[in-house]
């Protein structure tokens, strides 16, 4: 038998509508700062990379980490990571590093594409899982992208460059996944506000 007890305590778990507090003018700013954290964050790494500086693995570390970006994000908080963004960090990167158009353009697009199509089945996956999906879509826009770039040039381009991008972009994933999670559950995240 339920008692009138009971009745309440069951009421008490229930949301009830209500009149909440109206946003400030400062916390809509917060909420759009937040919602530009993916694609600030990944601007930022490829103007850094992109600038002639010294750095170790420079050419193999900005693919890697521009594909890791929109990967993770497009599955997590595509909102933040429009396919219009994705298009525009792809024309960046060919500005900045005089690459033959549209072909960093395509890869990041399919990456997206995939993320995008398939975020609520990823979304559900453990990390490994993640990370081997994405092991697999590197591995094959990589040599998408030897073989657009062979064709484009009339002669077959050197593997060895983007072996190397296929390992960094699968070994560096775990770390900056670590990152994005971070990111995700606070400063990038609007709800938080």
């Amino acid at each position: 038998m339920i008692t009138k007890k009971d009745h309440s305590q069951k009421d008490s778990h229930i949301r009830k509508p209500g009149i909440r507090p109206s946003r400030t003018k400062f916390q809509w700013i917060d909420i759009w700062v937040r919602s530009l954290v993916p694609m600030g964050f990944t601007v930022f790494v490829i103007l850094f990379l992109s600038t002639p500086l010294d750095i170790p693995g420079r050419n193999e570390l900005l693919p890697a980490v521009v594909m890791a970006s929109v990967y993770f994000w497009a599955i997590y908080r595509p909102k933040s990571m429009p396919a219009i963004g994705v298009f525009c960090l792809g024309l960046l990167i060919d500005l900045l590093n005089f690459s033959i158009p549209g072909i960093v353009i395509l890869l990041l697009l399919i990456i997206y594409g995939v993320g995008v199509t398939q975020r609520f089945r990823l979304a559900r996956y453990n990390f490994v899982l993640v990370w081997l999906v994405f092991s697999f879509i590197s591995l094959g826009v990589f040599l998408l992208q030897w073989a657009l770039t062979s064709a484009f040039s009339l002669k077959l381009m050197p593997f060895y460059s983007f072996l190397f991008e296929i390992i960094f972009a699968i070994g560096f994933y775990p770390l900056l996944s670590i990152i994005f999670t971070w990111a995700h559950r606070t400063i990038a995240d609007p709800d938080q506000v």
